[in-house]
């Protein structure tokens, strides 16, 4: 009996803030009870972490892009207020 090696396949796609800051996100298609596609994402922005969902993957694109900008030109989480804890870890809940 041969047996194959365990390979995952990860979908990798670009955000941007900006057209001089862009930053590489992992993609996860996954399929509801109902048949439609749901489409999440994460993408490491400098020191934090954004997470995202869309019912397409334009949907999750334009949902990460505006985190992005938000994050790095608007100043989100510039003033990370009260920390909740959860689960051991403290986490600003935005």
């Amino acid at each position: 009996m041969k047996r194959f090696a365990k390979i995952e396949i990860t979908e990798l796609f670009l955000v941007k803030a900006d057209w001089n800051r862009t930053y590489m996100g992992e993609i996860t298609r996954e399929t509801q009870e109902d048949g439609k596609e749901f489409v999440r994402g994460k993408v490491i922005i400098d020191e934090g972490m954004a997470w995202s969902t869309g019912e397409s993957q334009a949907d999750l694109a334009s949902n990460l892009d505006n985190i992005c900008t938000m994050k790095l030109v608007g100043g989100l989480h510039a003033n990370e207020g009260p920390r909740e804890l959860v689960a051991g870890a403290s986490l600003y809940l935005n």
